[in-house]
């Protein structure tokens, strides 16, 4: 091959790995816009999710904790987001976190587990991270609120803040 061949390969090689590349940063799920900006959260700590098809009819399931900026651990999530209905824990009244195809049959309370496999798409999350969203759920000192996209968990005893959703 000639001088010219081998600059037009070269050429069409990183054309393609340069979309390839533009492709994977751009379609890369960015965590921290699943919450309202409100809550100034810049730090992912943890990340678990996965889909099963597409558009509608698709199901995702998915865990992200977050750090919690120490300001806001001691504000009343009603007077930063007024516009979402926050609840003090003990979660309660929410069967989803209770029954369903994923529910312990040995443990009572809300559990993660459960919530995450509600629709029989539950994934694994590190054992750590949904220590603390079933502690959360279950005690008072945190709150939720239900979003059209999921559950955010504010955590404020751990400065943490959990986004979960299955659908």
């Amino acid at each position: 091959m000639n001088r010219q061949t081998w600059v037009c390969v070269l050429s069409c090689l990183f054309l393609c790995i340069g979309l390839i590349a533009a492709v994977w940063v751009l379609a890369a799920p960015n965590h921290l816009s699943l919450l309202p900006p409100q809550l100034g959260v810049q730090k992912v700590l943890y990340a678990e999710t996965d889909s099963w098809g597409f558009g509608p009819g698709g199901n995702e399931t998915g865990v992200v904790l977050y750090e919690l900026p120490p300001h806001l651990a001691r504000k009343n999530p009603n007077s930063l987001l007024p516009e979402l209905e926050w609840e003090a824990t003990p979660l309660h009244g929410h069967r989803e976190w209770f029954e369903g195809e994923g529910a312990s049959q040995t443990i009572a309370g809300p559990l993660l587990e459960n919530y995450l496999n509600q629709y029989g798409f539950g994934i694994p999350i590190k054992a750590g991270v949904a220590r603390e969203i079933d502690r959360a759920v279950s005690a008072p000192g945190s709150w939720y609120a239900y979003t059209r996209h999921g559950v955010v968990v504010l955590m404020p005893l751990i400065n943490r803040v959990a986004f979960v959703y299955a659908g």
